[in-house]
């Protein structure tokens, strides 16, 4: 598994995660994004790759904050569970 693969996977749990504490559906959160609900599913799947400003209103709707982050591989490797 790549760091992509790694990032995007941990980056979907926490949205899952986040839809499940606030009992939000896919169809609502479509509807709080102004996007249609298939893309909504094509996320959730990781079958499109999105922008951050996608992902920014993504966290939006659902009362998160986005913030990408860029670390020396160094610190990576010895922090593994960072990610």
């Amino acid at each position: 598994m790549t760091a992509i693969d790694k990032i995007g996977s941990a980056f979907l749990r926490r949205i899952l995660l986040r839809m499940k504490e606030l009992g939000v559906s896919q169809t609502e959160l479509a509807k709080r994004m102004k996007v249609s609900r298939p893309y909504i599913t094509k996320v959730l799947h990781q079958d499109v790759n999105i922008t951050f400003r996608t992902a920014e209103k993504l966290a939006s709707a659902l009362k998160m904050d986005f913030f990408p982050e860029l670390r020396p591989r160094e610190l990576t490797q010895k922090l593994p569970n960072m990610v």
